[in-house]
């Protein structure tokens, strides 16, 4: 399996997106370790990209953060969520470059 031809061409991020709400319906009890694995494995998946040649994008640095945050202090995950998404938003249309 190559994992590079894997990543350029199926849509894991979706498919991840899927499967955490998915499991945030199913038992919305989890939400927090839901969402947090969902930025871990956005991440993760970004640090392959990294590591098959590609330039680290700051949103996996962010990502790896927020979930690793989520996962330490679950009380903060509307605060998180929402600066990982304005970052995110920022990072995305362009206004802010790193």
């Amino acid at each position: 399996m190559d994992i590079a031809h894997l990543l350029h061409n199926w849509p894991l991020h979706a498919l991840v997106a899927i499967i955490a709400g998915l499991v945030v319906l199913l038992a919305p009890r989890v939400l927090n370790y839901a969402i947090a694995t969902y930025l871990l494995v956005l991440g993760t998946l970004g640090l392959l990209q990294f590591m098959h040649g590609q330039a680290i994008r700051p949103q996996t640095v962010i990502a790896i953060v927020a979930g690793v945050l989520i996962l330490i202090r679950p009380n903060i995950l509307s605060y998180v969520v929402g600066i990982y998404l304005i970052l995110t938003g920022l990072l995305d249309s362009g206004i802010l470059r790193f």
